[in-house]
């Protein structure tokens, strides 16, 4: 998403430049080799797996040169994961990234899929879980969860699913439920009010419903409309009058088995609480570096930011990673020597000085981004028609154990994948039990006298 800017704007950023390529086997070098290009898709030809074991092909042992082979050896395209974007192909983002200030060092919590890695964001740790949500609610506290019992607000919003914030437990105590919304409108009518929590989490939309396509950029949907709503968040952050007093981040859970030439670090990670997952893994690494982005008019314009900042670096080997954003946060909101999430918290980089640089705010930071061309009004028949991906499977999953729990045990659950086959039909069921679930969550928060009947 970002890897040009090395090239186009900033030589000090660790990024790509012409001429680098890539082996199409690097075991047979005779194969030959595949160049990096400026062709991101906006929507992909396909998705570039990046499941633990084919993460495992695409690092080969640090060496970063597995990842057109893997494309290769699961019969899809070579050309993908090495067609990157730019500040053409991909305006939203790069902008803000030459604005505010870029991390080109952060690495994803683990060498696996989604999942897992929004686990770590939202707890410090997936429990030893190294696929997508398997049915079952995870047991760990959630950072919600963590900020309510040390009396720091919080709110969640959301696109059409709760997603990952479903998956915890402690998802379904009213005391945090009650602070979790649907991103539209409340999201937006919340910043013009100013009624706006001590820390936000913002989630994108997976599925294709009421005329809405997907905004998470998964490799089978258009980019550009993730690019729409980071715009659309920034300009209402940006007009409202909060700006001054918010630091947004933007980053992605994991790097989707696109290419990167950067070897994730492995010496001196701790494991966040001893798990070991079914394959034998013990979490001491990290995974594939991704895009991230502060934005603060507290933030010097172009600042890089490639290593540790002063006094926040915990131990020799920390790194920035998906638990940095915890562990920030509890700076910033005064929980410093509040007990961590886990060992993986506790060793993450923080970023809290990024907004120490300056004594005055800026004010030169742009009301509006670039415009985002229209979407092509025929995407969203074609968008519901492709078959499901596995993070759709995943929420068919999620709500057949939640409000189908005892057909889901004998395996015939009506929401079922193999029964629901595209995305439109998914979706479709999906809101159906989405209004089901939030309906009991929401008589559960009116029983507590948390919420007006």
């Amino acid at each position: 998403m970002l890897g040009w800017l090395k090239s186009d704007a900033n030589s000090k950023i660790e990024g790509v430049v012409d001429g680098m390529s890539t082996p199409r086997n690097p075991n047979d070098l005779s194969e030959g080799f595949v160049p990096l290009t400026r062709n991101g898709f906006d929507i992909s030809p396909d998705d570039p797996r990046h499941d633990f074991g084919n993460i495992s092909v695409q690092i080969n042992n640090n060496n970063m040169n597995g990842f057109v082979f893997d494309s290769i050896v699961n019969n899809i395209t070579e050309f993908n994961p090495v067609s990157m974007f730019d500040m053409t192909s991909a305006p939203i983002i790069n902008a803000l990234a030459l604005e505010y200030a870029l991390f080109d060092h952060w690495y994803c919590s683990v060498p696996g899929p989604t999942d897992p890695n929004r686990e770590f964001a939202m707890s410090g740790t997936s429990q030893g879980i190294l696929t997508n949500f398997n049915g079952t609610l995870l047991s760990q506290q959630s950072y919600f969860d963590y900020l309510r019992t040390h009396n720091r607000t919080f709110a969640g919003y959301f696109q059409e699913d709760v997603w990952t914030m479903g998956y915890f437990r402690d998802f379904f105590k009213p005391e945090n439920s009650v602070n979790i919304h649907e991103l539209e409108p409340n999201y937006f009518d919340d910043l013009k009010s100013g009624n706006i929590a001590d820390f936000v989490w913002l989630q994108p939309r997976g599925s294709v419903i009421n005329g809405h396509l997907p905004t998470w950029q998964h490799p089978d949907a258009a980019v550009s409309e993730g690019e729409r709503l980071i715009k659309e968040i920034y300009e209402a952050i940006r007009a409202s009058s909060i700006w001054n007093e918010t630091l947004f981040l933007i980053t992605y859970d994991e790097h989707g088995g696109f290419y990167d030439h950067v070897t994730p670090p492995y010496a001196g990670v701790p494991s966040p609480d001893g798990s070991v997952a079914s394959n034998g893994y013990t979490f001491e690494s990290l995974g594939v570096r991704v895009p991230t982005i502060a934005i603060s008019p507290w933030i010097n314009k172009g600042t890089v930011i490639s290593e540790a900042l002063p006094n926040e670096q915990p131990t020799p080997t920390s790194q920035y990673e998906s638990t940095s954003i915890m562990a920030t946060t509890n700076i910033l909101l005064g929980l410093q020597d509040v007990a961590p999430l886990g060992n993986r918290m506790a060793w993450s980089n923080t970023f809290a000085g990024i907004v120490n640089d300056r004594s005055t705010p800026r004010t030169d930071c742009p009301l509006t981004l670039p415009d985002v061309p229209a979407a092509d009004p025929t995407m969203y028949a074609i968008q519901r028609s492709k078959p499901l991906n596995e993070h759709l499977e995943s929420q068919l999953l999620y709500y057949c154990a939640m409000n189908f729990p005892n057909e889901h045990h004998q395996g015939a659950c009506p929401g079922r994948p193999g029964v629901l086959l595209n995305q439109g039909l998914a979706s479709d069921w999906l809101q159906l039990q989405k209004k089901s679930l939030l309906k009991r969550v929401r008589d559960a928060e009116v029983t507590a006298g948390l919420r007006s009947a």
